[in-house]
């Protein structure tokens, strides 16, 4: 059985939001469909939500950049397998992945670690910091996500398994339980996202989204100590 190429469906619109066509910057608009290697995106107080490859709903939030460089299906939508990779190039996503078939991946890039998700709701973060280095958080709001990350001098591996409510900082100590405003108000923006379908709804605008820890610290706002 082959693979058929995956498309992402523009649910909401909110602001300014971009999308890449032919080199040029065009204005994003709801109902789009978007094919792989789209790259989109958004400026202050906006953002859109993005039905992905018939297996999530993604909001991409304001300030974001994010690239979708792989969407493919095997068999059925309803009961075959799919392939499905974000790349989150700085900025704030956030999503609910449905329980995927065992065959199917689901992964999102950013610039310090992937994560690998199985029927997540997620927030990841991506910081660009003053000397060109990114600060990432990994977030699980509901559900189990795994991520792995080349941390310390030496560039040695790490992979973490964070469970419902837990967040992680690549090279900036174990993973830590997530402040309950962070998940909270995640949770509220995810249970709001349109579930597939046709009609364009209108969503309110969400409160900005930021990591956990700006510093990557530990829940009591002191910073850990990097791994080595």
């Amino acid at each position: 059985m082959g693979r058929t190429e995956g498309k992402a469906i523009v649910r909401a619109v909110q602001g300014n939001v971009q999308v890449e066509s032919a080199g040029a910057w065009v204005k994003l608009k709801a109902n789009s469909e978007l094919a792989p290697g789209t790259r989109i995106r958004t400026g202050p107080d906006s953002y859109t939500d993005l039905f992905v490859n018939s297996s999530s709903t993604v909001r991409i939030t304001e300030n974001t950049t994010l690239v979708i460089p792989e969407m493919f299906r095997v068999g059925s939508v309803r009961e075959g397998d799919s392939e499905t990779t974000l790349d989150l190039q700085d900025g704030t996503i956030l999503g609910q992945v449905k329980k995927l078939s065992a065959n199917s991946v689901y992964h999102i890039k950013t610039p310090h670690g992937i994560a690998g998700i199985r029927g997540t709701d997620f927030q990841v973060t991506a910081v660009v910091q003053p000397n060109g280095s990114y600060l990432v958080t990994f977030t699980s709001v509901t559900g189990e996500l795994t991520v792995s990350a080349a941390v310390g001098p030496n560039g040695d591996i790490q992979v973490k398994v964070l469970r419902t409510g837990e967040s992680w900082t690549p090279g900036q100590g174990d993973p830590f339980p997530t402040p309950p405003a962070i998940i909270n108000a995640a949770r509220t923006i995810i249970q709001e996202l349109p579930q597939g379908g046709t009609t364009t709804i209108s969503i309110p605008t969400p409160p900005p989204q930021h990591p956990p820890f700006s510093t990557g610290g530990s829940p009591s706002g002191q910073p850990s100590s990097p791994s080595s």
